[in-house]
């Protein structure tokens, strides 16, 4: 039965529907606002730092004057855009470079020798001038040189050995940095009231016929709902960080002062559009507080609003068996599970998990109502999700598992034609536009895109087998609670897709069938996304829940009326035991601090691995049942039932799922404990709560001055003491005395201060270069009257780095020993105490620095250092990751455009060494402090803004190494 204004509504909704998919179409094409920075400069100011990015500009003229080049020396350098004397650790940029030679000037860009230019007698202008499309040297207007193709320079700054005639003038690249314009906005609203329109003429038009969408008394609290509340609020205040907290942090934090959501830390800061709308969100959230507790806020929202939709709408479809008590406390665990190892910090697998089961609930309800708004609605979603990352392209899998059914209940709808209901599916479809390129042009995007295909840095599709040898390692990405996730329910997948209609047990076949077929549909669509981590399977958390429960549905059934059913389910679920217990529970990053031991090994009982007790006992059932069956079999005899003390599947499955789980939450629990003095996510969220929000930052000092921590001569030594000439050893820029590693010696005995005494803090030596095998250089302990210890320095440490040892107990004082070949190939300070400098006093809140990828969540207080109108900041400080964390790299690699590749070449890097509260043998970060190697001038940017075309492309910015020059 439809409303009265049916029939008008019906020839509403395909126009309405239309309307909305021309909207998605224009929505990438419209204009968007983008700056225009241009950088003048002249010889006279001095050497300047103008580091680009993208690191050409979009082009460029370089002016001298006729007589400024001859009276330069040959081979003097009249401009160079990148640093003549670079720092030694800096990767080389290729950019352009006027040299006078004789009556000429050579002239050189982007590696390309574009030849030399004869100077004319008398006063004139030689200039050069470059764009995406050629390059030109001319003579008072006229060409004496011309270059086709893309060879413009990389530009780290402007450099000249002459302070006069020289002149600079360049246009940034900003081709990502747009904002919406006028005209986009309004056609984003046009598109938004369209499908907002549409949507509501769908619900106007729908057959009347109620079917309840929620249980009865689905508002009341329930005990189950306290203890999954109470889990994640724990897990929020104590849970390890993800990967790839730090990564998304630093982008997000960059957000407000680069104007658009890029990637911060590679591939030329491109934009993360077409999947970013849930950074916009972050970014709004994190103007109230960069704090971790509180941006790990929104994951456990999405987290008891998937707990939500679980328990309310999605066990209630699956059938009768959902009344019964036990089945919301297997749900509360099979939950937790999924959520614990996969759902906490700021990555979108809990985005895409919500997203994808709200798609699942929407088609179910299109299909128990005959409907077509919630139809759409879920189309919406599923487009808002995929919108989120390409993992969220999953969210279109319900449509596929349902796709006969629903392609049924459609051919059925004799109310709208096809082409109207053709254009109500594709607009709500098409919505996802709105998010994905909000301030991007579609030329922005597709740049973006081409950018990120070009540096690389993904897989294809076929490479998924990696995702799985991952889940099969012995590192955080295999850690026990994800193999224990993952592996527990594509085991229950399994059983549920065989037992479907076999045993009674009140499932509802069609949407348990539509469920697990959409789960591993989901698990397929997992190849199309670029890179390869475990971390992904947390887009299936809500999925991966509702499909536990249906195991242990079927797992409860009486099985053992069907031997052969229990045989196999038995002997899966021990092959899954055994592959779940022989992880370790690990963490990545900040998570590994303080790990117990017997989190670094397989979970074992005496010694005894239990993915081993569990293999034997599991083959002790599995292997004599299969012989009774064989047994009965080859007699002809009927299948007798099982006796009824044998444990069945799913009780086990629950008991390995409940271990791992306390396993894991539990050894959390015991390090915050135990390690409350020190910096934990439980220490950071007290901290944050008492008003002191600044992370890891709060429990570092920093050692400003090695020299100033040097221990004084003892006095009365024991033994005899053999002078040995020092050395000047460089520390972060200090020169503090130390010793050649080379013949034999040992130094004077040196006093230890009470706080080494105490082992508050410990004894330090620095070592430059590089210690061999056959180095010999020890760090002895005394207590004035004989050595009581003798540790040796291992020569595997790095290039340079601190040796920090904790002193024995009644030691009074230490000296060092050197017992290695005559020629010296490192050397190493004399043994000194740190005297250190809270890091909160050495860089203030809201101080900016370049905080790199795995350590930017845990430093709230401090701003990352911008990416403005196609530059790079050239930042004072740099906090980096433990020296043995060579992931960020890419931030400082031209091949994979890293942003702070120009600022690189201008600097010289200074560590300053750093203790953590609590652990001062700990490597928690590295501090350096970046010195230019010159001064330098910072020329202020002419800014304009201007309207370009959505299609607007203007060349493509280059990446040294991968795209060619010319």
């Amino acid at each position: 039965m439809l409303s009265r204004s049916a029939p008008g509504l019906r020839r509403a909704a395909g126009p309405l529907g239309l309307l909305a998919v021309l909207a998605a179409v224009a929505f990438p094409l419209a204009p968007v606002e983008q700056p225009e920075a241009v950088y003048s400069w002249t010889a006279a100011e001095g050497d300047a730092a103008i580091p680009l990015l993208p690191y050409q500009p979009v082009e460029l003229t370089a002016e001298t004057s006729c007589s400024a080049a001859r009276e330069a020396a040959p081979g003097q350098v009249l401009l160079s855009t990148v640093p003549q004397r670079p720092d030694v650790a800096g990767e080389p940029l290729r950019g352009l470079r006027l040299t006078a030679d004789g009556g000429a000037l050579r002239v050189e860009s982007a590696g390309v020798d574009l030849g030399t230019a004869e100077l004319p007698g008398g006063d004139c202008t030689l200039s050069v001038v470059s764009d995406p499309a050629r390059t030109s040297v001319l003579v008072d207007g006229a060409p004496a040189l011309v270059r086709d193709g893309d060879v413009r320079p990389d530009v780290a700054g402007a450099f000249s050995e002459v302070r006069s005639g020289v002149a600079l003038r360049l246009t940034t690249d900003t081709r990502f940095e747009t904002r919406i314009s006028p005209l986009k906005a309004a056609i984003g609203v046009l598109g938004g009231l369209a499908l907002l329109g549409m949507l509501v003429v769908l619900h106007r038009i729908d057959r009347t016929r109620r079917v309840r969408l929620l249980p009865r008394h689905w508002w009341r609290p329930r005990p189950v709902d306290g203890a999954v509340a109470a889990v994640l609020g724990v897990w929020w205040a104590i849970g390890a960080i993800t990967v790839d907290d730090g990564y998304i942090a630093g982008i997000v934090r960059s957000t407000g002062s680069n104007g658009f959501v890029g990637n911060a830390y590679r591939w030329l800061n491109a934009p993360e559009a077409p999947f970013s709308w849930f950074y916009d969100l972050y970014h709004l959230w994190s103007l109230v507080s960069s704090s971790t507790p509180w941006m790990r806020l929104p994951s456990t929202a999405l987290g008891l609003l998937c707990w939500w939709l679980l328990s309310r709408l999605t066990l209630p479809r699956l059938g009768r068996f959902a009344t019964r008590r036990w089945v919301s406390w297997i749900a509360a665990l099979a939950f937790a599970a999924w959520w614990i190892p996969f759902g906490l910090g700021l990555r979108p697998e809990p985005w895409v998990a919500v997203g994808a089961l709200a798609v699942y609930l929407a088609v179910e309800r299109a299909l128990a109502t005959a409907r077509l708004l919630p139809l759409a609605v879920g189309l919406v979603l599923a487009g808002a999700t995929t919108a989120l990352t390409p993992g969220g392209l999953l969210a279109f899998t319900p449509f596929l598992a349902a796709g006969r059914s629903l392609l049924a209940q459609l051919r059925a709808r004799r109310d709208l034609r096809p082409l109207p209901l053709l254009a109500v599916l594709a607009a709500a479809a098409a919505s996802a536009v709105f998010l994905m390129v909000p301030d991007q042009s579609l030329a922005g995007m597709l740049e973006a895109v081409r950018v990120r295909t070009a540096v690389g840095g993904g897989q294809p599709w076929f490479e998924e087998t990696d995702r799985y040898r991952r889940l099969l390692d012995w590192t955080f990405q295999g850690s026990i609670g994800r193999r224990a996730a993952v592996l527990g329910t594509l085991l229950a997948a399994v059983g549920v897709l065989w037992s479907l209609g076999r045993t009674a047990t009140g499932i509802a076949t069609g949407p348990a069938r539509r469920l697990v077929v959409g789960l591993l549909l989901s698990m397929a669509t997992l190849a199309l996304a670029p890179t390869k981590w475990t971390q992904h399977f947390g887009d299936l958390a809500g999925y991966g829940a509702a499909v536990l429960v249906l195991g242990a549905a079927v797992g409860s059934a009486p099985l053992r009326a069907r031997p052969r059913a229990f045989v196999a389910g038995l002997a899966a679920t021990t092959v899954v035991t055994a592959i779940v217990l022989a992880a370790y529970n690990l963490w990545p990053y900040q998570g590994a601090w303080f790990t117990p031991t017997f989190s670094t090994i397989a979970p074992r009982i005496l010694d005894v691995p239990l993915a081993t007790i569990a293999l034997v006992a599991g083959a002790a059932l599995v292997v004599p049942l299969l012989a009774r069956w064989t047994w009965q079999r080859a007699g002809g005899e009927p299948e007798s039932p099982l006796p009824r003390r044998l444990p069945a599947p799913a009780p086990v499955l629950a008991v390995v799922l409940a271990g791992v789980l306390a396993l894991q939450v539990l050894t959390v629990v015991r390090v915050a404990v135990t390690h409350r003095d020190s910096y934990t996510p439980a220490s950071d969220t007290i901290s944050t709560l008492r008003g002191r929000p600044c992370g890891l930052q709060e429990r570092l000092s920093v050692e400003t001055d090695p020299a100033a921590g040097l221990l004084p001569v003892a006095d009365g030594p024991p033994g005899t003491t053999v002078s040995v000439e020092t050395v000047p050893v460089d520390v972060g820029g200090r020169l503090v005395p130390g010793v050649a590693v080379a013949g034999r010696s040992t130094t004077p005995w040196l006093t230890l201060t009470p706080e080494q005494r105490t082992q508050a803090l410990p004894v330090v030596v620095t070592t430059s270069g590089t210690l061999q095998a056959d180095d010999g250089l020890f760090l002895e302990f005394g207590d004035g009257t004989r050595v009581l210890e003798r540790r040796r320095i291992a020569p595997e440490l790095p290039a340079r780095d601190d040796v920090r040892e904790l002193a024995p107990a009644a030691a009074t004082t230490v000296r060092l020993a050197v017992d290695a070949p005559d020629t010296a190939r490192a050397v190493a300070t004399l043994p000194r105490s740190p005297r250190l400098t809270p890091m909160t006093e050495l860089l203030p809140p809201v101080r900016s620095a370049l905080l790199d990828w795995p350590v930017a969540f845990l430093f709230p207080c401090l701003s990352p250092e911008p990416l403005p109108v196609g530059t790079a900041a050239l930042p004072e400080w740099r906090v980096g990751p433990p020296m043995d964390n060579t992931e960020t790299h890419i931030t400082y690699q031209p091949e994979y455009g890293g942003p702070f590749v120009a600022p690189r070449l201008l600097i010289t890097e200074r560590r300053m060494p750093t203790y953590l509260a609590g652990d001062p043998l700990r490597d928690a970060v590295q501090l350096y402090r970046w010195v230019p190697t010159q001064p330098l001038a910072r020329p202020e940017p002419v800014v304009t803004w201007h309207t370009v075309t959505g299609w607007q492309q203007d060349g493509h910015p280059r990446v040294p190494g991968i795209d060619p020059v010319g």
